[in-house]
């Protein structure tokens, strides 16, 4: 909406600096942790496939030790949908790009049904514990907020773009 030289600094702008960071984290989160042995081979780094260990000693996640084909799907979208996108975010929003609304709406909405869609199924877990399923669901639970703060934020973005423009004709 606004051009590069009239935008308000990313420092100003506290929600999108919020969403910034998150993103500088998510891609190697998503490179390092989720989807590290769906890479091809040459592409999975030892520390990678360490803390990816670390993480399934840790919490039990059974998404991790053996991903249901519905599960790799998700992972598969983080790669090739949240990963570019990601990278997409950061001088986006730096920029104060026009088009941030747009893709970070659809990002949310998507974090937000695929997290959702996970933490159902770990709650529906008979073979964990409840101490085991509350540590799992305080790893995806911020994702679970993020996604729906971040979708409710930028359609009233939108709509106050749309609205504007439309009392403006």
């Amino acid at each position: 909406m606004t051009s590069p030289s009239a935008s308000a600094s990313i420092w100003s702008r506290k929600l999108d600096l919020f969403y910034l960071i998150f993103f500088i984290i998510h891609i190697p989160t998503i490179l390092l942790v989720d989807a590290v042995t769906f890479l091809p081979t040459f592409l999975q780094t030892n520390i990678g496939l360490q803390l990816r260990d670390f993480y399934i000693a840790t919490y039990q996640d059974k998404f991790a030790e053996a991903a249901p084909p519905w599960y790799a799907a998700f992972v598969v979208m983080e790669l090739f949908y949240q990963t570019p996108l990601s990278i997409w975010a950061i001088p986006a929003l730096i920029r104060d790009n026009a088009m941030v609304p747009v893709h970070l709406l659809v990002f949310g909405m998507q974090v937000f049904v695929t997290t959702l869609t996970c933490l159902v199924q770990v709650w529906s877990w008979e073979d964990r514990t409840v101490a085991q399923k509350q540590s799992i669901t305080m790893l995806y639970g911020p994702y679970l907020a993020l996604g729906a703060f971040m979708a409710l934020d930028m359609v009233f973005r939108l709509r106050g773009r749309l609205l504007g423009k439309r009392k403006l004709a």
